[in-house]
């Protein structure tokens, strides 16, 4: 077996994007983040909010310039709202799913201990005229355990997380499918590119952030309180990008394989972008251009506006099926955006600071 430090963004990916964390239930995921930092960096910390903070030392004299990675580790899943006669369970969804890709689905309900469950609803000879041609919203879908309803209220309290029982699956063309991509493909990013950074050290410190609580949709809550604990330099924010699929207009994909998707844009320092672009020139790296003229739709929305204001951008990871059990992506997309950040970091000058990004 491959030791931490030898693992491929194929290995990592499956290994990160298996483990549980909705929004504000985190704790395991972090756990299993942090042991594989631990393996990458120099040092490893968790803040009050359940981030995991990984540190690579820069080679210049103290005080050091830090640059600021950020990556959510929260994905989209369930919580129990409530048990119905027979142990059948409702549930409402953290972050938001699609709901008519639910149907026949697997889950895992995380009560001690974990339970399987099925996404449940009647079948279309038992519907009234014209409901089996409409999407089914999630209220009106159910869990069904199998257990008797004695024992689901004894082992399943109200607020339960549920996430989907989907394992990784290994597509042709090098693609890997599995829930939570977003935005545990950008965790995986911060892990490559921690690695490289300790190999080729820059001069500046670096702290690569896994954060929580991003997929509220309202704030990104562990974003904003990293920010505020570290006051920056300049951040980057590392998220997935819409990946091409059947049936999307021209312009609102990128197809996998094509390299890091780099955001422009009222959210993007201009001067960030630059250097990334010119980065990934210098690595022969091929990468598209993402117009978000207002914000972002990621951690660098409160990343800019926090502390005192930081320079920010965003390098987006194409990735198919967003907010579905087969988001998918390809590893070497991801390879890419760790290869782009650790060559732009280490190409910052030991002198520069926030106000030298903005000249």
């Amino acid at each position: 077996m491959a030791r931490p430090s030898e693992r491929s963004c194929a290995d990592w990916l499956r290994l990160i994007t298996a483990l549980p964390g909705v929004p504000g239930q985190e704790r395991a995921a972090a756990e299993g983040i942090a042991k594989a930092f631990r393996s990458v960096a120099d040092r490893v910390e968790r803040d009050r909010m359940g981030s995991v903070y990984a540190w690579i030392d820069g080679t210049a004299e103290s005080p050091r310039p830090l640059a600021l990675l950020a990556a959510h580790m929260d994905k989209i899943g369930f919580l129990v709202r409530s048990i119905e006669p027979g142990g059948y369970l409702r549930l409402s969804e953290v972050g938001g799913f699609d709901s008519r890709t639910l149907p026949g689905k697997e889950v895992t309900v995380h009560a001690k201990p974990p339970m399987a469950a099925v996404f449940a609803t009647r079948p279309p000879h038992l519907q009234k005229k014209g409901e089996s041609e409409k999407p089914i919203p999630l209220e009106d879908l159910y869990l069904d355990t199998g257990r008797p309803e004695r024992e689901v209220r004894r082992k399943v309290p109200i607020g339960t997380m549920v996430t989907l029982r989907q394992p990784p699956v290994d597509l042709l063309g090098d693609r890997i499918a599995a829930p939570g991509m977003d935005d545990r493909a950008g965790v995986v990013v911060m892990l490559r590119a921690i690695e490289l950074l300790r190999a080729k050290r820059p001069a500046c410190d670096v702290v690569a952030v896994a954060t929580v609580e991003e997929e509220f949709g309202v704030a990104c809550l562990g974003a904003r309180t990293a920010t505020e604990n570290l006051t920056p330099d300049l951040g980057i924010a590392i998220d997935v990008s819409h990946g091409d699929m059947v049936g999307a207009r021209e312009g609102e994909t990128f197809p996998l394989g094509s390299g890091p998707a780099l955001a422009v844009g009222g959210n993007i320092h201009p001067r960030i972008l630059e250097g990334l672009r010119t980065s990934a020139k210098s690595l022969g790296m091929p990468f598209r251009i993402e117009p978000c003229p207002t914000g972002s739709g990621t951690d660098a929305m409160d990343i800019q506006i926090a502390a005192r204001g930081v320079p920010t951008a965003v390098v987006g990871i194409p990735c198919r099926y967003m907010h579905s059990g087969v988001e998918t992506v390809e590893p070497r997309d991801v390879d890419r955006c760790a290869h782009l950040l650790a060559h732009y970091l280490s190409t910052l000058s030991p002198e520069w600071s926030a106000l030298e990004v903005l000249k």
